[in-house]
């Protein structure tokens, strides 16, 4: 069955982060040829696994130290922060990640937007 999008936010330790309108994640996984002399077939078996997320949203001057703030913090302090991903109220996924990159943006016709790249750091865990 389906769900909606609008039940997810993205949660930054216990807190969520406020205006947040999406995010993503993308997990990866390398795969290692293990293929011997006299194989038909190439043969391979599981490697490291990756996972980075984006979210993005509408740019808020919250005075609160858990949110958007605290987040941009992070990144000039190169601090790991503690993500969770919330698909609806209940599942989501969570794991520690660095933020890889911030951007604002800020058109003369527009809201000024917010964006974050995380990088995982270890394993990333689904709720």
């Amino acid at each position: 069955m389906a769900i909606a999008g609008k039940s997810g936010k993205l949660g930054l330790g216990a807190s969520a982060v406020m205006d947040i309108s999406s995010w993503s994640l993308e997990l990866g996984a390398d795969t290692l040829e293990v293929t011997a002399l006299g194989d038909d077939w190439k043969k391979f078996i599981a490697g490291l696994k990756e996972w980075s997320a984006s979210a993005e949203g509408f740019y808020s001057v919250h005075t609160d130290t858990t949110g958007q703030r605290a987040l941009q913090e992070a990144y000039l302090n190169g601090t790991e922060v503690s993500l969770r991903l919330f698909v609806n109220a209940t599942n989501y996924y969570s794991g520690s990640a660095h933020i890889s990159g911030l951007s604002v943006e800020d058109p003369v016709d527009d809201t000024v937007s917010i964006s974050f790249e995380f990088q995982g750091t270890g394993a990333l865990e689904y709720n």
